[in-house]
């Protein structure tokens, strides 16, 4: 008898140890993905800014271009408006795998 209770007792505790890793490799797959999306958004924040420092300091023709970071293609899109005495509209545009982040800022001519 003592046994058989011994049995199901391991039967429950592999069964209650199978769902507690079934839901711990859920959240770390949850984990890796956040990680992996706070990454590409914080590339895509940092080439944005550094296309608007180019913007202020240069020319500020509008253009388009192309950069692959840690395997990722980010397209990035500027553009100016105003000046002759007010201050330039700058805007940049970078788009990745269906997610956009839009920087604006203005400059002085």
């Amino acid at each position: 008898m003592t046994t058989g209770f011994a049995l199901v007792e391991s039967l429950v505790a592999l069964l209650v140890t199978a769902i507690a890793l079934a839901a711990l490799s859920t959240g770390a797959a949850a984990g890796v993905r956040f990680v992996r999306e706070a990454r590409d958004r914080s590339a895509a924040v940092e080439l944005a800014a550094d296309r608007l420092d180019a913007l202020r300091a240069g020319p500020r023709a509008a253009g388009t271009d192309e950069v692959v970071v840690a395997g990722v293609r980010f397209a990035r899109s500027w553009s100016s408006a105003g000046g002759r005495g007010a201050p330039v509209h700058l805007e940049v545009e970078v788009t990745w795998s269906g997610r956009r982040v839009a920087l604006e800022s203005e400059a002085f001519p």
